[in-house]
């Protein structure tokens, strides 16, 4: 996006941009969310959603428009120098994900929004940087804890109104089975394996759960597992071997999770099962 940097490194709060296009088409593609305002008539945006249909708006005045990252768009300027304030949201910023891995949290676009909460912390952190920060540092970044806190918590309310779907289709439910069970050693996280189904990460959640009857987290440690017991029926294979095998960070790890799991451990479950 062609935007200028308001803010440099020593600024504590979110970074802060002035995005400036005259007329034109732009090709864009977003490597960090970020969170777009303008107060006039903007651009006609042209991308797709997460299920890759089609969206095409004109941004509209006092209105947000929220880019996940790894969006493509094109942009028509049909006005001279029509100017946005771009707010980053590195994921330095952002909350865990549902695994609690921090700055994981997967942001999905929402366009054309209006939130009165919204507005005015983004009115207070642009005034605070223009001022100098005469409340001090730690009130900017307290302000753009609470604007991601508002950001979140706007996602969070739109999934819950959606209705609950009868979870994942045949086709994704087979993908994921096959592919949970290829990446044991290094199983992929909830926002990856929801970027590849084109999902956000709290519907791919809800909707993992639905079909699975688990999290991911637990379903992943059930497949583990599973593979463990494969493993100690039908090959002499050494207990580290199969541990790391199977995704266990140690020999330890693994023959704790298993005997709180099955009330053995690995040694006397290949010893009873080989009876």
């Amino acid at each position: 996006m062609p935007a200028s940097p308001l803010t440099d490194e020593t600024w504590p709060g979110l970074p802060l941009l002035q995005c400036n296009m005259d007329p034109g088409l732009y090709e864009l593609y977003v490597d960090t969310p970020m969170l777009v305002f303008r107060d006039d008539v903007g651009s006609r945006v042209e991308t797709a959603d997460g299920e890759g249909h089609c969206v095409e708006f004109r941004q509209a005045p006092l209105r947000f428009d929220l880019f996940a990252r790894g969006v493509r768009m094109n942009a028509v300027s049909d006005r001279v120098a029509t100017i946005s304030l771009v707010v980053a949201l590195p994921p330095g910023w952002l909350p865990a994900d549902d695994e609690g891995v921090a700055g994981r949290f997967g942001l999905r676009s929402l366009y054309q929004f209006a939130d009165n909460d919204l507005k005015r912390l983004v009115r207070r952190l642009t005034a605070c940087h223009r001022s100098g920060e005469p409340l001090g540092s730690e009130y900017s970044e307290a302000i753009s804890r609470t604007l991601v806190d508002r950001v979140v918590r706007l996602q969070l309310a739109a999934d819950a109104r959606q209705p609950d779907s009868a979870g994942l289709d045949l086709q994704a439910r087979e993908w994921l089975e096959t592919f949970v069970d290829a990446n044991l050693q290094e199983p992929p996280a909830a926002a990856a394996m929801a970027a590849a189904l084109g999902m956000g990460v709290v519907r791919f959640s809800r909707a993992f759960k639905m079909t699975f009857s688990a999290t991911p987290h637990q379903y992943i440690q059930a497949r583990r597992l599973k593979r463990a017991r494969e493993l100690l029926c039908r090959t002499d294979a050494p207990l580290t071997t199969i541990a790391l095998d199977t995704g266990f960070a140690s020999h330890a790890h693994f023959s704790a999770v298993f005997r709180a799991t099955t009330g053995l451990t690995p040694s006397s479950y290949r010893r009873v099962a080989a009876e």
